[in-house]
């Protein structure tokens, strides 16, 4: 795998190039551009945002900013790996005539999608400085500056390890991308991205096994999704979302269990890609 590495740094400028070339390329006759990376999960955040508050009746000072917690981890996971499933597929021709890394494919769909995840990021906070910070919304900043980059960095890793295992998997079975495609529609009402990982805990099974909650915990997109939360944002109301008691501490012991996970899933994905690469040109 160190050489494998070291050959894909030789190449590191081509890397930069198709990088380079996909974000020109994506909003390229956009009248908003790069503010496409933003718009869609605003828009998430609108339509949740009614449906709480006009349908449930459910309302908090910080909804917006809670629900933007979990739609901007979730759709820069999402968005990555479909990209990525289908990345091999779409320059098969230059797989094919070319010499590279074949790594380097689905690597800069994970790194242009990356940029575009912490262009959302980069929105949100300057909205929380510029307008919620009017209404007593704060963020606790020095937390914020220590722990943010740490679960970025879990993110990021956890999307590139499964991007290069869906993207050399999908080489040689095209089922994954529609198993990918029906398995994202379930987990978006699964995960905790449009409620808290708190009301989970107090459902009568997990009240009655707390193990499994742990289980549930260790799931590295949910424990990002809720390390944000509790990261950037003080302890939501229980009114917020019908929270059904107390808010939770942050579980710091399967929060580092879940990056452990994040970094077996990058290794992983980047040994079986390895593995198989050389294989992708035979493919029937």
């Amino acid at each position: 795998m160190r050489e494998e590495l070291a050959e894909l740094w030789r190449f590191r400028f081509l890397l930069r190039m198709l990088v380079a070339r996909e974000l020109k390329v994506r909003y390229k006759n956009s009248v908003l551009g790069f503010l496409w990376s933003i718009v869609p999960p605003l828009m998430q955040v609108l339509v949740s945002l009614f449906f709480f508050r006009s349908v449930l009746n459910q309302s908090g000072r910080n909804l917006a900013p809670y629900l933007l917690c979990g739609i901007i981890p979730w759709t820069f996971f999402q968005t990555a790996i479909l990209d990525s499933s289908q990345s091999l597929l779409v320059n098969y021709g230059i797989i094919k005539k070319a010499y590279m890394p074949r790594e380097v494919i689905p690597l800069y769909y994970v790194i242009s999608n990356t940029i575009h995840f912490l262009l959302g990021w980069a929105v949100f906070f300057v909205v929380f400085f510029g307008v919620w910070r009017l209404f007593g919304i704060d963020i606790p900043w020095q937390r914020a500056a220590l722990w943010f980059p740490v679960i970025t960095l879990m993110e990021v890793a956890l999307v590139t390890g499964l991007c290069l295992w869906v993207s050399a998997l999908n080489v040689f079975y095209e089922d994954v991308k529609f198993i990918l495609q029906t398995g994202f529609n379930l987990l978006y009402f699964l995960l905790p991205i449009l409620y808290p990982a708190d009301n989970i805990y107090y459902t009568p099974f997990m009240q009655a096994h707390p193990w499994f909650y742990k289980i549930y915990m260790l799931n590295p997109i949910t424990a990002i999704i809720n390390a944000y939360r509790k990261v950037l944002l003080q302890p939501v109301p229980r009114e917020t979302l019908g929270l059904r008691g107390e808010p939770l501490m942050l579980d710091w012991t399967s929060f580092a269990g879940a990056g452990v996970i994040c970094l077996l899933v990058a290794w992983s994905g980047y040994w079986y890609f390895n593995r198989r690469k050389w294989q992708f040109v035979e493919r029937p």
